[in-house]
């Protein structure tokens, strides 16, 4: 595996992989549809804000964007392809955007994660902080959890 800066031609194999990883969790094609632009990466949006890809064999495997501003960075997309999920793709894009955080003199990374995917955050550091109201179809109580994720170890 080769993790590398993504290039903005990648744009919609990105938007295509993150479409593909949420369906994955069961969602229903009125709710993928709702989160359709969400989902969509802009060749703009790679070419401004830090974006990594994970490639195994020469393809695209996963990848994540950051969001940077001033005393803040959050995770804005972080997707695997279900066919590698669970083969420690995720766990080494995690690493390597904790390190991109921390490089720009972050002490923390926020997330605001799918419900399916909190579990592997926390089982990487991160901490629950709270949670956002996020209904879909059939699902009127479901809630987005909000965490963030240390860039360094606590002395």
């Amino acid at each position: 595996m080769r993790i590398r800066r993504a290039q903005s031609k990648e744009h919609e194999v990105l938007s295509r992989i993150a479409l593909e990883a949420k369906a994955w969790w069961g969602y229903c094609a009125e709710d993928l549809a709702l989160w359709e632009a969400d989902l969509s990466i802009s060749s703009d949006s790679v070419a401004r804000w830090p974006t990594y890809v994970a490639e195994l064999d020469g393809d695209v495997a996963g990848f994540f964007q950051l969001g940077v501003a001033p005393g803040v960075a959050e995770l804005e997309h972080f997707w695997v392809l279900p066919a590698h999920m669970g083969k420690g793709i995720g766990r080494a894009l995690l690493e390597r955007a904790v390190r991109e955080v921390a490089a720009r003199g972050r002490a923390e990374l926020l997330i605001d994660a799918d419900p399916n995917a909190e579990r592997f955050y926390v089982a990487c550091g991160a901490e629950h902080t709270g949670e956002k109201s996020a209904p879909a179809v059939g699902q009127p109580q479901r809630v987005r959890p909000q965490l963030a994720l240390p860039t360094t170890n606590p002395t």
